[in-house]
């Protein structure tokens, strides 16, 4: 019998795991291999939100990630050329995230990697069973928040 069969931790903590190697490996096979999982989630997101701008604020509340992480992250990802830091047209104070070329380009190919990563994720599971899923992992977000 498995010793962590009562441990909700551990096992959010394993899924979290293979779903990363999950991402890192379609990544790979689907050529965009030097964009690491949280910079392809910065670059989705992004894209979604292309009408807005988009601050390393909203980055750190999307991702659910404290400003360090967040920073380091950009950081990385304007040194690869994926992203532009610019003076907010809105508020001087405040930098804009911008996608450059590079990382336009992988967009599509991100969309399918997480669009296939979902399809698999919800494989044999009924809508009830998803809906069960999404209102208690929202309980305990909020549990341990």
């Amino acid at each position: 019998m498995d010793n962590h069969q009562g441990a909700l931790g551990f096992h959010i903590r394993e899924l979290s795991i293979l779903l990363s190697r999950k991402i890192d490996h379609e990544a790979i096979q689907n050529d965009i291999e030097n964009i690491s999982h949280p910079q392809a989630m910065v670059i989705h997101f992004i894209s979604r939100n292309h009408l807005r701008e988009i601050h390393q604020k909203d980055i750190e509340e999307e991702l659910s990630i404290r400003k360090p992480t967040a920073s380091q992250l950009l950081d990385r990802m304007e040194k690869s050329g994926l992203v532009e830091r610019r003076v907010s047209s809105k508020d001087k104070r405040r930098n804009q995230i911008i996608l450059t070329d590079k990382a336009i380009d992988s967009v599509k190919q991100i969309k399918h990697v997480l669009k296939d990563i979902e399809k698999t994720l919800q494989q044999d599971l009924t809508e009830d069973e998803i809906a069960t899923f999404l209102q208690v992992v929202e309980k305990m977000k909020k549990n341990i928040q």
